[in-house]
């Protein structure tokens, strides 16, 4: 090889080599960083979506055990199973049932597609919103039997009644003397199943959630798909391993035959699987961008590289034994601190000088390179350790912390039950404070994750009538009795647009305190307002109870910042650290005005824009 093309050579390999070699290893970290942070992320949405989907059962649990527990419905429902169904009063009392209480809940609360009172001793329909299922027999189904004695919920399962997949749920329906008259099942409207799964927790486009029955079956819509659930079945290797009964992660096609990331788990008490996935193009976009713009400059550079070699060879004659010499030293050995210049003013030194400076740029680039490269490492330890602190927080919060919570309460009541006998009533009062405490731990931690989630969950706006909200918030909140004391005023609440789940839980709160706060009043006035200005609307809900200082104002929206003593109000002191948070993520703003002993006033402002 003549000397033009070894000092060509010698250029192409000190320019290029480290580039390739640095940009090699930054990529190899990257995607190794990428692929950590997407599997913590799906892990976390799995077990984010599970928590949601139990508090989502939970909450129609409630609303059916409240609904079991009117004195009307009580009654209607012993009238039906005593009396002879040509009797008059059966007709009457079913039709009372159907068009007082049942219909209602199914029109009014959502979430179920119809409710119906079964017989406790034929497991026949006596009463039903959907008079279609008057007179069908389930009494060999599982909810049936299990909602004789507490409230249950079957996952999805195939109906022969109703031919039709469904998922149901049951509590008893018991009279003054707790015993059993008959029992209330609702069948859930899987249609809101779908809308909790396919909100997506992040900013990925392709990520989807989703839930499969033992049979294979989609249970949920996934978010890139329609006409699905419980239609088509899926058998990728994600599903299979959820449900084997597996947690984890794993790389594959999925029912789409697209590459993804997808995180399992297995759902034991509905026995289906969650899975959780993110298309491997997405997810490696920004790497493989990164890859394919040091690719071209790396190309740009050879060709630059090698064209100044090849004109610099040709001017360059036999003297070069020395600079050859020096070069072929840092070439081999990488001693970038050898000096090879001359002080010949030809090209030859000019030459020797310039490889001198190139050899010390060189250098100095690679020092840049190595700390960039460490400072990167050492941010992406912290991310994941922070990542790692977070799932094993959550984790503990949601099943390490609850288990010995749900035990204590479980022997508690063991106690009180089965040995009351042997209790003194000190030793029942006591009984009754531990299962009291373990319920308060129980909300603490729901108002906790709650109040953490709203800092990360992703907003769904659209059009809400607030007027129609806050109405049917103040009505779940009251009962017939507390009703009688309560004076409600709702002027006029102009639509807003945000979140329903959001702004729900915000009427909630305000609500809830306002009943709280005036139970002591001989007759408690309610009232909400709203007023809308050119760029916002200004909401109130105010009452006539207990109120507060005005001094102490700034306390009221801190977390576990309570004005008043637990003994005369419960609580947790986290209600309006929520309110807060949801209103300042909706670009508003929040606060309070009142007086002691002459009741308060909350404020809440959310923008107009996008308002219909």
């Amino acid at each position: 090889m003549n000397v033009r093309s070894r000092i060509t050579l010698l250029f192409v390999l000190l320019a290029i080599v480290p580039v390739v070699l640095v940009g090699f290893l930054a990529y190899y970290t990257g995607r190794q960083s990428i692929e950590q942070v997407e599997i913590n992320h799906l892990v976390s949405t799995n077990l984010m979506k599970s928590s949601e989907l139990t508090r989502w059962i939970e909450g129609y649990q409630q609303r059916m055990e409240e609904l079991a527990q009117r004195p009307l419905l009580v009654q209607y429902s012993s009238t039906m199973v005593d009396f002879d169904p040509a009797d008059p009063v059966y007709d009457l009392s079913r039709l009372a049932l159907e068009e007082d209480h049942l219909k209602p809940r199914v029109k009014l609360m959502g979430g179920f597609t119809e409710v119906s009172v079964i017989s406790p001793d034929k497991g026949i329909i006596l009463a039903s919103s959907d008079e279609m299922q008057e007179g069908k027999y389930y009494a060999n189904q599982r909810f049936f039997a299990e909602g004789k004695t507490h409230t249950y919920t079957q996952g999805v399962f195939y109906s022969l009644p109703l031919q039709q997949t469904t998922m149901m749920v049951s509590t008893p329906i018991n009279d003054r003397r707790e015993l059993l008259v008959a029992v209330l099942s609702g069948r859930l409207d899987l249609r809101d199943l779908s809308t909790i799964m396919s909100a997506q927790s992040g900013l990925s486009q392709s990520e989807k959630t989703y839930l499969v029955n033992k049979s294979n079956f989609f249970v949920t819509e996934p978010y890139s798909g329609e006409g699905y659930a419980l239609k088509k079945t899926v058998r990728t290797e994600g599903v299979q391993a959820g449900l084997s009964g597996k947690d984890g992660v794993a790389f594959y096609n999925d029912y789409r035959n697209v590459p993804v990331i997808g995180a399992y788990k297995w759902l034991p008490e509905y026995n289906m699987c969650l899975i959780t996935e993110v298309d491997q193009s997405e997810a490696y976009a920004p790497i493989n961008s990164m890859a394919m713009t040091m690719l071209s400059i790396v190309s740009l550079l050879a060709l630059i590289v090698v064209a100044a070699g090849f004109f610099l060879a040709r001017t360059i004659t036999q003297p070069l034994a020395r600079l050859v010499a020096g070069a072929a030293e840092i070439g081999r050995y990488g001693h970038l601190d050898r000096k090879v210049g001359t002080e010949d003013k030809d090209e030859i030194g000019e030459l020797s000088r310039a490889f001198d400076r190139m050899a010390m740029e060189l250098k100095m680039t690679t020092v840049s390179i190595d700390e960039l490269e460490l400072r990167i490492h050492e941010r992406t330890a912290q991310l994941e350790a922070a990542n790692r602190e977070l799932e094993a927080f959550s984790y503990s919060v949601s099943h390490d912390l609850r288990a010995p919570l749900r035990a204590i309460d479980g022997y508690t009541r063991i106690l009180l039950e089965d040995y009351r006998p042997l209790l003194d009533d000190e030793g029942k009062r006591i009984c009754s404070v531990i299962s009291e405490g373990a319920h308060k731990m129980s909300d603490l931690i729901d108002d906790l994750l709650t109040f953490s989630r709203l800092g990360r969950s992703a907003l769904n706006p659209s059009n809400i009538d607030m007027e129609a909200m806050a109405r049917a918030v103040f009505q779940e909140l009251t009962t017939g009795q507390s009703l009688k004391r309560i004076d409600f005023e709702l002027d006029s609440a102009p639509p807003a647009m945000g979140d329903p789940a959001l702004l729900r839980q915000v009427w909630a709160n305000l609500l809830s305190n306002s009943i709280k706060f005036s139970q002591k009043k001989k007759r408690a006035v309610i009232k909400v307002r709203g007023e809308r200005s050119e760029i916002e609307t200004v909401y109130s809900v105010q009452d006539n109870g207990v109120g507060f200082d005005m001094q102490y104002v700034n306390k009221l929206f801190g977390v576990f910042q309570r004005l008043h003593s637990v003994k005369d109000f419960e609580g947790n002191g986290v209600g309006l650290a929520l309110v807060q948070r949801v209103i300042h993520r909706h670009g508003g703003r929040v606060w309070a005005e009142g007086e002691t002993g002459k009741g308060a006033t909350f404020y809440f402002t959310l923008p107009n824009q996008g308002v219909i």
